[in-house]
């Protein structure tokens, strides 16, 4: 009774925020720019926040830091739902409380979990940065597209993803059915877990593991430098075709457990949703 009761309490929240949706066209301006501060440093449990606009943005000069426990989503998520870079955006999980960012919530007996509606992605706009650590990234064709090379990435994982672009136009392809980056620091040239063995963490996988992950179909990616805009709307295209397309795996990997981990090359600890 009382996981009911719950349960019912939690969907009514998220309807209600879901709502609350119209009220970008009322005040655009205040929906469309993210807080400095989402969730608590010390905060218990999950805390759904709803983006209200297709776009919004952490705007030039300012920073937003988003605590633990976080689940970011967007009310009316489409391929145009973007969080927008000009500022810091620092995403602040932990081992034992990840922040996700999902197109959208679905509620479950045990309350509310990440989405299965796509999303635009993160762009990093030039001079923008951005720090993610213990990070989930749910259902975006392209999940980070980088104008900067302030970007940071560690310990966080992306499902439902096909590539990330980096700022010369360049793509790193993605396992659409789970990508773990254990240690990207762009401004110090380390692309993924291509650092040297000595400056990476103990938890990432080796080289060789990385090799097998990112191995492919032959046909499967046919990429060329492009620069900006261009870029991402092709990786989007791709992506939005592989998620619409049957699943592929790469040559020798394994399908991952019900859960969506693949135990074989993940080196992060079982996810909190």
């Amino acid at each position: 009774m009382i996981g009911t009761i719950r349960l019912l309490a939690l969907s009514g929240m998220a309807s209600a925020m879901v709502a609350g949706a119209a009220s970008c066209l009322e005040n655009r301006d205040f929906y469309q720019s993210l807080p400095t501060v989402i969730g608590k440093e010390d905060q218990v449990g999950k805390f759904p926040f709803a983006l209200n606009c297709d776009t919004v943005f952490v705007r030039k000069g300012v920073t937003t830091v988003v605590y633990p426990g976080t689940m970011l989503y967007f009310s009316r998520p489409s391929l145009n739902s973007v969080i927008k870079v000009e500022g810091t955006l620092i995403i602040k999980g932990t081992k034992n409380s990840y922040v996700s960012i999902s197109g959208s919530l679905d509620s479950t007996r045990t309350g509310m979990e990440p989405g299965k509606r796509t999303w635009g992605g993160i762009e990093v706009a030039e001079g923008g940065k951005l720090e993610m650590e213990y990070a989930g990234v749910m259902r975006a064709p392209t999940p980070i597209t980088a104008f900067s090379f302030q970007v940071k990435i560690v310990n966080s994982w992306f499902k439902g993803s096909s590539g990330m672009i980096l700022p010369d136009g360049s793509l790193i392809p993605m396992e659409s059915s789970w990508h773990a980056i254990n240690n990207m620091d762009l401004t110090k040239g380390n692309v993924d877990r291509n650092a040297a063995e000595a400056d990476r963490p103990a938890e990432a996988i080796s080289v060789k593991e990385k090799s097998d992950l990112l191995e492919k179909q032959p046909g499967f990616w046919t990429w060329k430098k492009a620069a900006g805009g261009a870029a991402a709307l092709a990786v989007v295209g791709v992506g939005a075709a592989v998620l619409l397309s049957p699943a592929k795996t790469s040559t020798g990997s394994k399908q991952p457990p019900p859960d969506g981990r693949d135990p074989a090359i993940d080196p992060l600890p079982p996810m909190p949703f």
